[in-house]
């Protein structure tokens, strides 16, 4: 008799490790799910990447950086949440607004992005300027360094590294409040982690796929030299619709 009710009844210790184990897992399926839907996650940087052709990899440590701040945004909101001792249904309008800034500023910078690729577009300004360098021999070389098109990828970079940081993830913040309620560092730790790590590495193979689909897709034929040379125009646009569609969804 004993022995069958100590074998059905769970230990304090044993609902706690059932409880962090519960947790972990609900935090590595919403991160998958979360990044997967967003089309916010990896639409920016795809197109991004195929219209001022960054390789995969200066792509990929874009997207990594941009992820990295987007968490961290969300494990400040959510540290601030817990030391003020708010609780999920009090974090909930804070949410909403924060949600709705951060895709206004992702729809303006698509906008903004898609203006000033118009306002090149038509000034129909080089990129590049060249430079005459003397040898030691005495021999002059000129050399095109494009220092504009570096200037506007790092602009481009930290722009969209700063919306992102803005726009943090709200998926997370609420995921923080049990354990930083409970005190359980050890669990806010490894959920932070375990979300962290999950989201940038489904944004890293979204935006993989994303560049490499691009690539085998020749877009001048597609749509012919004059739009193709528009390209920063219909990367702005598709950025700002992106932030449109996800506040029209809810993702």
């Amino acid at each position: 008799m004993g022995m069958g009710m100590s074998m059905g009844t769970r230990t304090p210790t044993g609902m706690v490790a059932t409880m962090r184990s519960a947790l972990l897992a609900l935090a590595a399926s919403v991160a998958v799910v979360h990044t997967a839907i967003g089309v916010d996650h990896a639409l920016p940087f795809i197109v991004l990447s195929r219209v001022q052709r960054w390789s995969l990899k200066r792509t990929l440590v874009v997207t990594a950086l941009c992820g990295v701040g987007h968490i961290a945004s969300a494990v400040i909101i959510g540290a601030i949440a817990i030391a003020l001792g708010l609780a999920v249904g009090q974090l909930g309008p804070l949410e909403a607004v924060r949600g709705q800034l951060g895709l206004a500023i992702l729809v303006a910078f698509g906008l903004g992005y898609a203006a000033l690729g118009a306002l090149r577009l038509y000034r129909r300004r080089p990129h590049g300027h060249a430079h005459l360098h003397v040898h030691e021999d005495g021999t002059a070389h000129h050399h095109d360094f494009p220092h504009a098109d570096e200037r506007k990828r790092l602009v481009t970079a930290w722009t969209l590294f700063a919306v992102l940081v803005f726009g943090p993830c709200e998926a997370l913040v609420p995921l923080l409040l049990a354990p930083g309620v409970m005190q359980d560092y050890r669990l806010l730790a490894g959920l932070i982690a375990v979300f962290g790590a999950l989201t940038i590495a489904t944004m890293l193979v979204l935006v993989t796929l994303g560049v490499l689909g691009t690539r085998l897709v020749d877009f001048e034929k597609l749509v012919g030299p004059k739009l193709a040379g528009a390209g920063d125009v219909m990367a702005g646009l598709a950025i700002a619709l992106t932030g449109v569609a996800v506040a029209a969804l809810g993702l």
